[in-house]
């Protein structure tokens, strides 16, 4: 799962029962965070393998939750050379950071041999982040933002991150400027994405009492007050926000196909959630839709994942002396990925653990649909 927020304790069993063995976190609470990979390190807590990015952000009301927050280039390239000291793989810029920060802040995360990405800064538009340095953009969201109004550029750090795409995503020409460059650029420089359409399919689609896509197969083996959120349909424009329900399922489609689009260009495409384990084979069949072979699809959240976090000749696919991350599955992927579901078996770090147990101690009651 490239796009993962490690939780409390038991989330690492939860990842484990969905066949989720390697994350990248990708942006956390950082002392909490470097203590439980520690402790699934030592083999003291089980869980999956950590690769960690660090959480940047301005200092503001809408800062992130939990993210270092700093408040001048220097302070932020202080807390670079900490956070690569401590082991962190990359840096994750957010929403607060003034725009005009981004080019030293990646300048140097490079220099320490640290990755730079993230959402897009308020302001600032996603190919002017590219230009100044970011190798890979969090959320399909914020690459469409390329396209979007002035006035929800402006304000992207806040609801309008949602809201405006949702509004004016539908009536982008992907073959026209200045997404048409702008893909061709991320082709070029491989950027890389990872969409967590996941994300935008459970927020834009549903209404109140609808269950999203990706929670359907696990109705009635997961607990009810878990089941209740699972109705609780998509997010609802409030007052000065203009996105109807229309708009969002329209423009969820667009998403989609600039996923397509992206993919055709030779985009490199990761997988990630930022929700749920299970969102993530959800996410592997909305590639598919996009276009992509069952083959393709599952590399985004193996062997290509592995090749960006510079593992791909540990883990990631299967060959002689490789590590032994395996996952086997009661079903044929190559003819349809619903079988990621079906977990039999999971192997990590030596351990060889049942599908079954792992989905009891997670809370499930059964295997889903």
């Amino acid at each position: 799962d490239m796009h993962y927020h490690s939780g409390g304790d038991g989330s690492g069993v939860l990842a484990l029962s969905q066949g989720v063995v390697n994350v990248r976190d990708i942006g956390n609470e950082k002392a909490t965070l470097l203590a439980r990979k520690k402790r699934i390190d030592d083999g003291a807590l089980l869980g999956p393998t950590i690769y960690p990015i660090l959480g940047m952000d301005g200092d503001g009301p809408l800062s992130a939750q939990g993210f270092v927050r700093i408040k001048s280039v220097e302070e932020g390239k202080r807390e670079l050379a900490i956070g690569k000291e401590e082991g962190h793989l990359g840096v994750k810029l957010y929403g607060t950071i003034n725009p005009e920060w981004v080019a030293p802040l990646a300048e140097e995360a490079h220099r320490l041999g640290m990755s730079a990405q993230g959402h897009i800064p308020a302001g600032m538009r996603p190919s002017e982040a590219v230009a100044a340095g970011y190798d890979g953009i969090n959320h399909i969201n914020f690459v469409v933002m390329d396209a979007m109004p002035d006035d929800v550029v402006k304000t992207s750090n806040g609801l309008n991150r949602f809201f405006g795409p949702g509004k004016h995503a539908q009536h982008i020409d992907l073959d026209a400027e200045p997404m048409k460059g702008f893909i061709e650029t991320l082709a070029a420089k491989r950027i890389v994405i990872d969409p967590t359409l996941t994300v935008y399919e459970q927020s834009f689609v549903p209404e109140q009492g609808e269950v999203a896509a990706a929670a359907l197969p696990f109705l009635g083996v997961v607990p009810a007050q878990v089941e209740r959120q699972f109705k609780s349909g998509g997010l609802v424009a409030p007052e000065g926000y203009e996105a109807t329900r229309a708009d969002m399922r329209a423009s969820f489609l667009k998403l989609v196909e600039t996923v397509r689009v992206m993919h055709e260009k030779g985009v490199p495409i990761v997988a990630g959630t930022d929700g749920l384990p299970s969102d993530l084979i959800r996410e592997l069949e909305l590639y598919a839709t996009a276009g992509m072979t069952n083959a393709e699809a599952l590399a985004t959240a193996t062997s290509v994942a592995a090749k960006v976090m510079g593992v791909g000749d540990r883990v990631g696919s299967i060959a002689a002396g490789r590590e032994a991350d395996l996952l086997l599955v009661n079903g044929d992927v190559s003819t349809s990925l619903a079988a990621l579901r079906q977990v039999d078996l999971v192997m990590k770090d030596g351990l060889l653990m049942e599908g079954a147990a792992l989905r009891e101690a997670a809370g499930y009651s059964g295997l889903p649909k």
